[in-house]
């Protein structure tokens, strides 16, 4: 073999060779061969939120946890529905304080008590939402998210007006609700309700 032919043979071996090491150190990382890498953290945030209507809210929403900077999408689904819980808890607490207001009508304060029972369940519900993602249940996570929301829309129904503070935090739970929605929408395979 003349010199060239040598070279070219020689070139052709450390092209594999640099290949299958590259194989094996993505395969120690625990990534398939040729897999791109997922995204996480901001990147994923910025991401996920990119088509939300409340976007501004989305990033703060996911942003909030310390764990969100390395986070895939099923933490930020969990994320977001923490959020949601403890906003549901805020608006609970609300609610027990204006129960207990004596100057309330009888029939506002029925609908307050209604009103609590419904907010307990939509707080279970996001409970069931968390519990059935850690089981890589989507689809059911899906239907307890929507029934927290049904939950929030009965006990809006139980209070006559739209501009008292609690219609006011049940905005709000909705948004954080269809947020964690929208997350859970991006995560693969989600099974369709």
């Amino acid at each position: 073999m003349d010199h060239f032919a040598k070279s070219l043979w020689v070139l052709a071996l450390c092209v594999a060779v640099m290949t299958q090491q590259a194989a094996a150190l993505d395969k120690s990382k625990g990534k398939p061969t040729g897999e791109k890498e997922t995204p996480t953290g901001k990147t994923l945030i910025k991401k996920v939120c990119s088509s939300s209507p409340t976007k501004d809210l989305c990033v703060q929403v996911l942003s909030s946890d310390a764990l969100s900077t390395t986070a895939n999408l099923k933490e930020l689904a969990i994320i977001s529905l923490r959020v949601a819980a403890r906003n549901a808890s805020g608006i609970l607490a609300d609610t027990k304080v204006l129960i207990d207001d004596d100057e309330l009508d009888p029939d506002i304060q029925q609908g307050l008590a209604d009103c609590k029972e419904n907010i307990l369940d939509a707080e279970s519900q996001l409970e069931d939402t968390i519990a059935a993602l850690m089981v890589n249940s989507e689809g059911d996570a899906q239907l307890w998210l929507k029934a927290a929301l049904a939950a929030i829309d009965t006990c809006d129904a139980s209070i006559p007006g739209d501009d008292d503070i609690l219609s006011v935090e049940s905005a709000v739970f909705r948004k954080l609700c269809n947020i964690a929605n929208s997350v859970i929408k991006q995560l693969p395979n989600p099974t369709k309700s």
